[in-house]
This record gives structure tokens, sequence and C-alpha cells, in this order.
């Protein structure tokens, strides 16, 4: 992979995006991380994800509700991995970091590589957007 040079300018569209975004939060008066309400949403994922497999593996349910519960275990697996993990993993779930580094973490506990998906999303995806042979 060749990485792509740009020039550099006094005001790119990054800082100043990113000056807006925090102006935002200040005059809002808003945290750029998550608060209680994020944590009672993780919570209620977490639960529900642990309560539909456990039934799901030790109850055997007949086929018709094994079929639903298996289509609900897929949404909370991927509300999982598009709430809870993506936010761990762009440092905006907590402000502290270790909790950060656990909710990305999630991803592990899902069957996939959170170190792959940080090199993959945030490395390659977020420093090239849009830009023809970086993937």
């Amino acid at each position: 992979m060749i990485t792509p040079k740009f020039k550099m300018s006094s005001l790119s569209l990054h800082s100043v995006l990113k000056k807006n975004v925090n102006d935002y939060f200040h005059q809002n008066r808003l945290s750029p991380t998550g608060n209680y309400k994020l944590y009672i949403k993780a919570g209620i994922l977490f639960s529900g994800f642990a309560s539909v497999y456990i039934h799901l593996i030790f109850f055997t349910p007949n086929a018709y509700l094994a079929i639903v519960e298996c289509t609900l275990l897929g949404i909370l697996t991927a509300s999982i991995g598009f709430n809870i993990m993506h936010d761990g993993a762009h440092c905006s779930f907590s402000k502290y970091g270790w909790l950060n580094k656990s909710a990305a973490s999630t991803l592990d506990l899902l069957g996939a590589n959170s170190f792959m998906w940080n090199v993959k999303h945030n490395i390659i995806h977020h420093a090239y957007t849009n830009i023809n042979g970086v993937e």
C-alpha cells in the first residue's frame, strides 16, 4: 500500500470540522463521551444477548421460537457491535480509557477481532477516507 501525501494547508477541513464539533459540545454543555443513558443501553443489549443465548443453548426451544430467537440474537449482536464496540473503539463510550478499551473488546466476545477492526477502520478507513487504492 502506498501512503498518500497531501499538501499542508493552514485551515484544513479536518481542523475546521473538529473545531466546530468541539464548539457544539461546549456551547450546548454536552459531553463528547457517553453518559448514563449509553450505559443503560449497553446493559440492556448485553442482558438481552445473554438471555437469548442462554435460552437457545440450554432450553432448546421449538423450531419456530428458535428461528425468532436466532433473528433477535443477530440483531442484538449487530447492535452491540454498532453501538458499544464502535463507541469504545472511537474512545467516545466513556471518559475513562480502560472503559473504552473494554467496550471496544466486546467485538472479541462476539467472535471477531478488535485489533484488526482498529487497523482496518480507525487507521486505514478514517485516515484515508475515499482515497482510490487505499482500502
